[in-house]
């Protein structure tokens, strides 16, 4: 007789499955990825390591649904990713932050624009955001005050607070 244990099956977090990109050039087809295969489970975590131009970055704008890639596909809680959506936060190289709004209000208008809640919640999500990655104090500073970390960590607290 023999002894066989059933396989455990875990729920893939994030699916990617012969995964290509090619963009379109004056030069003609430019292929940034082709066959990208990874599966990221509950928990894990992974860091994406490669020389400028490989890909990196390319790759986490299609998980975050800002590209779609030319080939192949991508789940993500067993789901195609169709686009952007609340499920996903990103945090992009440059801060991207709007100079004229401070930390409190660059992280207020995603939470706006995401949750159809009353105003004094969504507030209450900022400040919790903003308090999350340590930056209290500086909530009511403009960009050009902080420092680049501090900048980094206002675009981290935005994509907490969406989440």
């Amino acid at each position: 007789m023999i002894n066989a244990t059933p396989a455990v099956r875990t729920e893939r977090t994030l699916h990617i499955e012969d995964v290509g990109m090619t963009f379109d050039t004056k030069r003609g087809p430019f292929v940034a990825l082709r066959d990208i295969e990874l599966n990221v489970e509950q928990g894990e975590f992974v860091s994406l390591i490669g020389h400028s131009g490989c890909g990196k970055s390319t790759l986490l704008n299609m998980v975050a649904g800002l590209l779609q890639p030319t080939e192949g596909g991508i789940l993500l809680a067993e789901r195609e990713i169709g686009g952007p959506g609340p499920d996903r936060g990103v945090v992009f190289q440059n801060h991207s932050l709007l100079p004229w709004l401070t930390c409190f209000d660059n992280v207020y208008l995603a939470v706006e624009r995401v949750f159809q809640e009353k105003k004094t919640l969504l507030k209450e999500r900022t400040h919790k955001a903003l308090a999350m990655v340590g930056l209290t104090q500086a909530e009511s500073k403009y960009p050009q005050e902080i420092s680049g970390g501090m900048k980094q960590r206002v675009g981290i607290a935005r994509a907490l607070a969406i989440e």
